[in-house]
This record gives structure tokens, C-alpha cells and sequence, in this order.
């Protein structure tokens, strides 16, 4: 048998009617304990789905910070920022994230 630990729960009284009308005397504490565990594994579910997503974006964008570095490097070497180039690279590196998210979620 599993070790069981006891809490003491707080209701609104409205809501602590509507438990006790809804659900046999003998049944509530399983159907609190459902409730529970039913919650808990949807957001450990979710939490599992945005790291599997935050994980595929990474690999989609693995180069990315050498990337920015040779593209910095290759700025400085002029002694001049060049804008139209930042911001076309910029453009690119979001709708390549954007492909990847969205590749993740389907």
C-alpha cells in the first residue's frame, strides 16, 4: 500500500455544497484526489510539450550564435555598421524561427 498523506482542504462554502451534492459521503475524497492528479498530469503534459517545442527551435538554430558572430565580425571589420544587412539577416533568423515553431506545434 502506498503511504498516504493527510491534508486538510478549504472549500468556499458554495462550492463545498455543490461537492457534497454532487458526490456520495463515501466518494469525495477519491473524487478530490481525481481532481487532482488529473490537473497535475495535464501540466506536467503541457510543461513536457513547450520543452520538446523549445527543444526542436534550438536544434533548428544551432548555428545561430556563430553565426551572429561572424556577422558581427564581418560588420566591425568595416568600421561600419551596415543596417539593411542587420535587418535582412534578422528577417531571415525569424522566419526560420517561426518555420520551426511551427513545424514543432503540427
Amino acid at each position: 500500500m502506498k503511504p498516504i498523506q493527510q491534508i486538510t482542504l478549504r472549500l468556499p462554502q458554495d462550492l463545498a455544497i455543490r461537492l457534497a451534492a454532487c458526490t456520495p459521503s463515501r466518494k469525495r475524497n477519491q473524487f478530490v484526489v481525481d481532481l487532482v492528479r488529473r490537473e497535475l498530469d495535464r501540466e506536467s503534459r503541457e510543461l513536457e510539450e513547450a520543452a520538446k517545442r523549445l527543444s526542436a527551435l534550438e536544434a533548428a538554430l544551432e548555428g545561430e550564435d556563430s553565426d551572429w558572430l561572424a556577422f558581427e565580425d564581418g560588420a566591425l571589420s568595416t568600421d561600419e555598421f551596415d543596417e539593411k544587412r542587420f535587418l535582412k539577416e534578422l528577417s531571415v533568423r525569424k522566419e526560420k524561427a517561426r518555420k520551426a515553431s511551427r513545424a514543432v506545434a503540427a
